[in-house]
């Protein structure tokens, strides 16, 4: 279906970048997992229980 070897150019800033497919993928996977759960705890913890 993709080609998760194929590598993948982008910038930020003024540095070039190049990573395989799937490290990206799974980059932006485990930053989504993150955010997700922080906002829960922090919920959790703003509920003060």
């Amino acid at each position: 279906m993709f080609d998760l070897k194929k590598n993948i150019r982008f910038r930020i800033g003024s540095e070039d970048w190049e990573m395989p497919l799937g490290v990206l993928l799974l980059l932006v996977g485990i930053a989504l997992v993150m955010v997700i759960g922080g906002a829960y705890f922090g919920y959790q913890f703003g509920k003060g229980s």
